[in-house]
């Protein structure tokens, strides 16, 4: 049972929250990390782990404990055309690297790695407990009031409250945010099986955009033990205007010809989830008196490719500096936090506005079309395409005209 004072209070112990806990934790925080669940517990994703999320995972110490856990190293990516034409991408051209620079990992394995690292690190934990709104003084955030398992309330305090609660945020909804933009919001279905076949040897994750699903994508991930992610994601706009039903439209992908072959032997081993995508090309805000948000309740998921673990554990560790500043500066006013979200935006938001402008690329078929074969005769357009996860400069070619018209032109 959680008591006393704490210098913060993080609602929500997925990566975004244990990365900020175990952050805070080694500088020396008292801070109380809050979950409804407890772990391992699942949580609906495509278990992509990028090579962002890798980043922090040094910092952390903990690529070994990845690496030796139950995840898959994976090389490269594959896009496959509406027209069916696909093309390979590495991730690096140094294959011979030690470590791959991204990994597949369920989340029932990542976030428990994340969470335990968190608590080795000092941060005391309340699981099993549900945050049910927010303490104030004044328009100040002073903490939250909480319901345990057996239904007792609680009020807790701290100078300090970070919402790192994912897309359903009670903490964001409890500031007055809006919950649900549907041009900024994507719907996405997650499966797993075992047994699909036809991977690359590399183990390359899969993005197929396939004509009866646009504008959205299906993807077919490679994991551990011969088992494998399937799923597909669709802007919640175009959800609502076509009248789209994503589960038969999943069965529809699954039985495609394209892939017919690769589940002929296959069984299913899961259940269909689904869950929403807050994304990054409408962030909310993301600081104010007491407060912070970060992760997917900050609605930071990359708008291209869907991909969140890594924005939320560097929006995890710049809470961690912050909390540190605020703290030594015994300043959690709106005016000093602020500078938490100018670190965050100044990180990633060149990089979610030219994912956001990529992601109208599906809208273009014919565009689509053209720039996934030409990139396999394009050593520059390949090259921009293996680099655009990481390399922001490279990232940009790819919402430029400029490039698309000599693309065009090649």
């Amino acid at each position: 049972m959680a008591d006393g004072t704490y210098d913060a209070l993080i609602v929500g112990a997925g990566p975004g929250g244990a990365t900020a806990a175990a952050f805070m934790a080694q500088q020396g925080q008292r801070v109380l990390l809050i979950d409804q669940s407890t772990f391992p517990r699942d949580k609906v994703c495509g278990d992509a782990i990028s090579g962002k999320s890798v980043e922090v995972l040094r910092d952390l110490d903990l690529m070994d404990a990845v690496v030796e856990a139950e995840s898959l190293g994976s090389w490269g990516v594959i896009f496959s055309a509406p027209s069916g034409e696909e093309v390979a991408i590495p991730f690096t051209k140094m294959l011979d690297k030690p470590v791959a620079p991204g990994f597949v990992s369920p989340r029932t394995v990542f976030d428990t790695l994340v969470f335990e690292k968190a608590v080795a690190a000092g941060a005391e934990t309340l699981l099993e407990t549900k945050v049910t709104g927010l303490l104030r003084d004044g328009k100040r955030v002073t903490g939250v009031t909480v319901k345990h398992k057996d239904g007792t309330p609680a009020d807790l305090h701290a100078p300090l409250v970070i919402g790192a609660d994912g897309a359903y945020s009670v903490v964001a909804r409890e500031l007055g945010m809006t919950q649900l933009d549907e041009g900024h919001y994507c719907g996405g279905l997650r499966v797993y099986y075992e047994g699909v076949t036809g991977f690359h040897d590399l183990n390359f994750i899969e993005l197929h955009f396939v004509e009866e699903s646009l504008p959205g994508y299906f993807w077919i991930f490679p994991m551990a033990d011969g088992k494998a992610n399937i799923g597909i994601g669709m802007l919640s706009s175009a959800i609502k205007k076509h009248n789209v039903k994503l589960r038969p439209l999943l069965d529809e992908l699954i039985d495609h010809p394209r892939f017919r072959d690769r589940f002929a032997n296959a069984k299913r081993i899961s259940g269909v989830k689904g869950w929403g995508l807050p994304l990054g090309s409408k962030p909310r805000p993301m600081a104010g008196d007491g407060w912070l948000l970060l992760g997917d309740a900050a609605s930071l998921i990359d708008p291209f490719t869907g991909e969140g673990i890594g924005n939320a554990m560097v929006s995890g560790a710049f809470a961690a500096q912050w909390s540190a500043q605020a703290q030594a500066a015994n300043d959690y006013s709106a005016a000093f936090l602020h500078g938490y979200e100018k670190d965050v935006l100044r990180r990633l938001r060149g990089e979610l506005r030219l994912s956001h402008t990529m992601q109208k690329l599906v809208n273009w078929k014919w565009l689509l079309n053209t720039v996934i074969r030409k990139a396999n005769r394009s050593e520059e357009l390949a090259d921009t395409i293996s680099c655009m996860f990481d390399d922001l400069d490279l990232r940009k070619k790819l919402a430029s005209p400029l490039f698309y018209l000599r693309v065009l032109t090649a």
